[in-house]
């Protein structure tokens, strides 16, 4: 009779240590999606939470972005901490050695940084106007600070924080043109022709050919005539590269390579990589005249009756 009474025992004492052991697992396992990807790592990575994201998408994000070891461990740390309503759209700077709890916090303190993208292909005045928009810099504050620097303005992304002046934001887009041109050493010479190739192309494998027919041309003594000049000579704050007429061709402008032989006087834009290296290693060829089509695709000639060929076909 007393061992029949010890076996309801047994089975308490066992099923108490599986659930204890389960338990056990359960916490462990949650320790070890939650712990840092990397402990050491100091490497910060500037993460975007966008307006409307859910917590589901911003975890997948952190993952992918290998800042979290699962997409399941932030959503375990969001509703243990009840961070459910609280993660803020903003950017913020995260590094892998964060555990998943930590990160989740770090997404509650508001937007940390402002984003800002000047595109490949902007004159100084389309930036003057993005830097009034997305950090409020007066348009004549940019400009002025830019006076001097339009050789080193570099077309990026850049996360800046709020109140930033247009001293600081000149002085940041010079830097990451040093950082990432500065190994190059491009002569101004060459940057401005850059801007020309920039407007130029379409396509980054465009560059280098058109950079080889530039050169060619100046070397010859040829006037370049570039239509982008005469955009950027007629351009205004109602359309800054507008389309232009032939009359347009004998606007009178140090900017325009139809009536001035040689290089402008200043970049008309600011060019991307591919536009400086494409001025660094140009693409020789037979080609001295391109134009493109409506649809974009560009068109060579080795000759002037070629070319006007082409203007016949592709253009009238």
């Amino acid at each position: 009779m007393r061992a029949r009474r010890s076996v309801p025992k047994l089975f308490y004492l066992s099923m108490a240590v599986f659930v204890a052991f389960f338990i056990l697992s359960i916490i462990l396992f949650f320790r070890s999606i939650s712990a840092p990807v990397d402990r050491i790592s100091q490497a910060v990575q500037v993460f975007e939470v966008r307006q409307g994201e859910t917590i589901g998408e911003i975890g997948a994000n952190l993952h992918s972005k290998n800042l979290i070891r699962s997409p399941l461990a932030f959503k375990l740390a969001v509703k243990k901490l009840g961070l459910d309503y609280k993660i803020q759209a903003g950017t913020y700077n995260l590094t892998p050695s964060m555990s998943a709890e930590s990160i989740a916090l770090s997404l509650t303190r508001g937007i940390s940084d402002l984003k800002i993208t000047f595109p490949e292909g902007y004159r100084l005045e389309q930036m003057a106007h993005t830097a009034s928009s997305v950090l409020g810099i007066p348009e004549e504050d940019f400009l002025a600070a830019a006076k001097g620097h339009e050789f080193e303005l570099f077309p990026d992304t850049y996360f800046l924080p709020r109140g930033t002046t247009a001293d600081k934001l000149v002085s940041q887009m010079s830097a990451n043109f040093h950082r990432l041109v500065g190994p190059l050493n491009l002569t101004k010479e060459d940057v401005i022709l850059a801007s020309l190739v920039e407007r130029e192309t379409r396509g980054d494998e465009e560059k280098p050919i058109v950079a080889g027919i530039l050169k060619k041309r100046l070397s010859a003594g040829w006037p370049l005539q570039l239509d982008a000049t005469v955009q950027y000579a007629l351009g205004s704050a109602e359309e800054w590269w507008p389309n232009t007429t032939l009359l347009d061709r004998k606007y009178p402008s140090p900017y325009n390579t139809y009536l001035v032989s040689g290089l402008p006087p200043s970049p008309i834009c600011s060019p991307g990589l591919a536009s400086l290296k494409a001025v660094l290693a140009p693409q020789d060829s037979p080609f001295w005249f391109y134009l493109h089509d409506s649809n974009g695709q560009i068109h060579y000639a080795k000759t002037s009756s070629d070319h006007e060929q082409n203007i016949v076909e592709f253009i009238r």
